[in-house]
């Protein structure tokens, strides 16, 4: 009588055999799709030890992935030599002269022609009528060094859906340039120091251009034309110079500003559709005024979720009225504050009507508490907390005395408030009595809400 296990190991083997048997029956097609979605080095190593049909299989393939693993404390130069005999010896042999996708990622300790020559060549190699997605990501041990791209080298990339460039890249687009890509709908920009006027000629060449996001250094402060057919823009600014936002997209969803200067220069235009944002914009030392972000939050008037960070409230700080417009649809808002104001806050839970989920941050800097009276500003509870605000985050909570005022505060109007959570208060740290002295003032707060839970976190 043969023993289980032997059973058991027979048994597994023919499953797999059918299981691969099954594989080997599909079209070479559908294979070479499956492999796309593998590394190139494991589709060339690796999968022809599968099967002898799958040996030469990968050389019908139109989608690469190259990667180099990049550690600049332990890059070899060697490394990147074997890789690029690699990468030559695959681009060459493969049948079909197309490429569709392309994914190329490595990095180099100098300025080497070796390097440049080779990435500048693989590029090459890609572009065409049937390249659809590019992604490139290099890096050098050394931040002066850059890898420079120009971009008429993609002018024949007609079809190109995605670009993708990160890292210690260069792009030159010479105004006068010849550059169109027609079908672009995804641009992802991950590289530094950029010229705008490169930039701007950029993003005029993108006409369908829906997905943008940009991570930048500026050459200087200049002003930037996204185009009108984006759907989610996220721009961020890594130098000091900011940069002015030329806006005005009917179909944009999501919106990420960071390090965005707004001024006279700035120009915003229909962004109705715009649900979520996430705003870190500041002023100009030439025009200090809150008048181009007030014009900026009316542009928002259906946003659905907003982020408003440090530097934003700084300027809204500033403003001698809140000429904020109603926030109809807002539900969940974050805010980040330079120091506790009671007047900003209930000012703000004012202009939304409809909040469900309110989340407070005080900077870890903090400021002492911006000293206004709370009688004179709660002739009216905010509608919000009465039907629709349920969750109150409280973070970086200083026990300051007006901090604690407004927590009872919406305790005690959040009629339909289910949880507060606070944080900050580090109590497993503090004194026994501190500490019960603390939990009594808040438990002694009435409730407008018989559902409400109060949590320290």
């Amino acid at each position: 009588m043969e023993d289980t296990s032997l059973k058991t190991f027979k048994r597994r083997r023919k499953t797999e055999q059918i299981n691969t048997d099954w594989i080997n029956t599909l079209p070479d097609s559908l294979l070479c799709h499956i492999l796309s979605f593998l590394p190139t080095k494991i589709t060339v190593t690796t999968i022809p030890l599968v099967s002898r049909r799958w040996r030469h299989l990968w050389e019908n393939l139109q989608v690469f992935d190259f990667y180099l693993k990049y550690n600049k404390h332990t890059i070899n130069n060697n490394d990147f030599r074997k890789f690029a005999a690699f990468v030559n010896s695959v681009l060459s042999i493969r049948r079909s002269r197309d490429i569709r996708k392309m994914r190329l990622s490595c990095g180099h300790s100098e300025v080497d022609p070796f390097f440049s020559n080779s990435i500048d060549s693989w590029i090459r190699s890609a572009t065409g009528s049937c390249l659809q997605e590019l992604d490139i990501t290099l890096f050098y041990t050394d931040r002066e060094y850059v890898f420079s791209i120009f971009l008429t080298i993609l002018a024949p990339c007609t079809n190109l859906v995605s670009l993708s460039l990160c890292g210690d890249i260069y792009v030159v687009l010479e105004r006068s340039s010849a550059f169109f890509l027609p079908s672009l709908k995804k641009l992802q920009l991950d590289i530094g120091y950029v010229e705008m006027n490169s930039m701007d000629n950029l993003l005029s060449s993108c006409p369908i251009l829906e997905t943008l996001e940009l991570s930048i250094s500026p050459d200087r402060l200049a002003r930037l034309r996204v185009p009108p057919s984006l759907k989610r823009l996220k721009f961020t600014v890594e130098n000091n110079f900011g940069a002015y936002l030329e806006i005005d997209a009917p179909g944009l969803k999501y919106l990420s500003l960071v390090n965005i200067t707004f001024g006279d220069a700035a120009t915003v235009g229909n962004l109705d559709q715009v649900e979520e944002a996430y705003l870190d914009v500041f002023s100009t030392p030439e025009n200090e005024s809150v008048d181009p972000l007030f014009d900026l939050f009316r542009a928002l008037s259906r946003i659905k979720h907003l982020v408003l960070c440090l530097s934003t409230t700084k300027w809204l700080f500033a403003a001698p009225v809140m000429d904020l417009s109603e926030f109809r649809y807002l539900l969940h808002l974050e805010v980040i504050l330079p120091s506790f104001s009671l007047s900003f806050l209930l000012s703000l839970l004012h202009k939304c009507p409809m909040l469900q989920d309110l989340i407070i941050q005080n900077d870890k800097r903090l400021a002492p508490p911006t000293l206004y009276g709370l009688a004179a500003k709660t002739k009216n509870v905010p509608n919000c907390l009465v039907s629709h605000l349920n969750f109150i985050h409280f973070k970086g909570y200083q026990t300051f005395l007006h901090e604690m005022e407004f927590a009872a505060y919406v305790l005690r109007n959040g009629l339909v408030l289910k949880t507060m959570l606070i944080s900050g208060l580090l109590l497993d740290k503090k004194e026994k009595w501190e500490k019960y002295l603390i939990l009594k003032e808040f438990a002694d707060i009435p409730k407008g809400s018989a559902n409400c839970q109060l949590k320290f976190d």
